[in-house]
C-alpha cells in the first residue's frame, strides 16, 4: 500500500473532510509556486502524438540534457520514475545489511531499506543544536554500516550540512567501503554552493539523489535521477530497473525545463523574496518557534497544545504535520512557500487561531 504520510495529499484530505480539493490551499506540498514553465506546457501540447510511440529506451537526449545541466558524465546517471523509484531501486540493488540514517529526515529512506530487511541505526539530531548534523556522526561510521543517508538540505527541517563535514563523512566512509547517499532534491532552491556533485569523480562511494519535480513544478510527471561515478553501482541498479520507466511527457518536459534559464532565474529570485516574507511573518505569530529556512519550505514548532493542521483546515489551508517523523512530535510542522496572497492568508489565519486561545 502506498505511504500516505507525505505532504500533497489534497485529494485524500478532500474526501476525508468533505472539501473540494480545488478549494484547498496546499502548504503541505513543497512545489514551486510559479507553477511549471510555459515552455513545458508548450512542448507537452506540441508532443501529443508521442503518446502513440514508445519513448527512446536509452533516453539518450534526456541523459545528455541532464548531464549538461549538472556538469557530469552521462555514465554517472541513473534515471527513474521520480526520485523515490531511484531510491528504492538503489536499495534493492545494493541490499545493505545495516544503514545509518539521521533523524528526523525524509521517511522513505527508512521505508526503502525496510523492504530489504535492513537494520536501521538512527543518528538523532538534537533540537538544542537546531537539528544540525554534528561531527559526532563520525563516531557512528563503523565497518558494520553499508549505507549512510543524508538529506541536504534536510527535509523537513531545511537545515544544510556544510561541505567540510560531508567531506569528512565521505573520506571516513570510503576507508570502510561504505556508500554515502546524499539526497539533494531541494538543492536547486539554495543560492549558495552546498552541492557535493563536484566530489563525485573523487568518491566512487558517493551517490547523489535528485528530484526535478519540486523546483520545476512537475510532480505529476514523476522524474528523478541519481549521480554516481561507480560503474558497478550504476550497472547493478539498472539491472533491476524496468525498461521505459520514464514516460514520453516526463522525458520531453524535463529537457524543456532544464533549458529554460529564464524560469530558473525567476524562480530563485521569487523564492528568495517570498521565503523571507513568510519567514518574517511566521516569526510574528505568537507561540511559534520558527527555524530559519534555506529552501522552499519552513519548519517550525508550536509551543501551544493545539492541532494546527486541523485548525487551519477550517480555513481550507493544509499544512504538513511532522508528528510521524522519527525524533519529532505533534508540535512540529512544515509549510511550503507559496505566492504572496496565500502566504499572507496563512500568516493571518495563524494569528487569528492563536488570538482566540485563552
Amino acid at each position: 500500500m502506498a505511504n500516505l504520510g507525505h505532504g500533497g495529499n489534497i485529494k485524500e484530505i478532500s474526501r476525508e473532510k468533505g472539501i473540494k480539493y480545488t478549494d484547498i490551499i496546499d502548504f503541505s506540498s513543497n512545489i514551486n509556486p510559479l507553477g511549471m514553465s510555459n515552455q513545458v506546457k508548450k512542448v507537452i501540447i506540441d508532443s501529443m502524438d508521442d503518446i502513440e510511440i514508445y519513448p527512446d529506451i536509452s533516453y539518450a537526449e534526456l541523459k545528455r540534457s541532464i548531464s549538461e545541466y549538472e556538469g557530469v558524465n552521462e555514465s554517472y546517471l541513473i534515471l527513474g520514475n521520480g526520485a523515490a523509484e531511484v531510491l528504492f531501486n538503489i536499495v534493492k540493488a545494493l541490499e545493505p545489511k545495516k544503514v545509518l540514517i539521521p533523524s528526523p529526515t525524509f521517511s522513505e529512506y527508512k521505508e526503502a531499506v525496510e523492504c530489504v530487511n535492513s537494520e536501521v541505526e538512527l543518528y538523532n539530531l538534537k533540537e538544542e543544536k537546531f537539528f544540525c548534523i554534528d561531527e559526532d556522526i563520525l563516531k557512528k561510521i563503523t565497518e558494520e554500516i553499508d549505507i549512510i543517508f543524508i538529506c541536504n538540505p534536510n527535509n523537513p527541517t531545511g537545515v544544510l550540512t556544510n561541505k567540510e563535514l560531508l567531506m569528512k563523512i565521505l573520506t571516513k566512509s570510503k576507508e570502510s567501503n561504505i556508500i554515502v547517499l546524499i539526497d539533494e532534491s531541494f538543492m536547486d532552491f539554495v543560492e549558495e554552493d552546498f552541492s557535493m556533485i563536484n566530489a563525485l569523480s573523487n568518491f566512487d562511494n558517493l551517490i547523489i539523489l535528485k528530484s526535478l519535480t519540486k523546483f520545476f513544478a512537475i510532480p505529476g510527471l514523476r522524474i528523478g535521477y541519481s549521480l554516481c561515478s561507480s560503474k558497478d553501482i550504476v550497472s547493478e541498479v539498472y539491472k533491476i530497473t524496468p525498461a521505459w520507466n520514464i514516460n514520453a511527457f516526463a522525458d520531453i518536459s524535463t529537457r524543456a525545463s532544464l533549458k529554460d534559464k529564464n524560469y530558473i532565474k525567476k524562480t530563485i529570485q521569487y523564492m528568495e523574496k517570498e521565503r523571507a516574507f513568510l519567514y518574517n511573518g511566521l516569526k510574528e505569530v505568537k507561540n511559534l518557534r520558527v527555524y530559519k529556512p534555506s529552501v522552499n519550505f519552513i519548519f517550525f514548532k508550536c509551543d501551544f497544545d493545539i492541532d494546527l493542521k486541523s485548525e487551519l483546515l477550517k480555513y481550507n489551508i493544509l499544512i504538513r504535520s511532522c508528528s510521524n517523523y522519527d525524533n519529532l512530535d505533534k508540535y512540529y510542522y512544515r509549510v511550503a512557500v507559496k505566492n504572496r496572497e496565500n502566504n499572507t492568508k496563512l500568516i493571518n489565519c495563524l494569528k487569528s487561531i492563536f488570538d482566540k486561545q485563552k
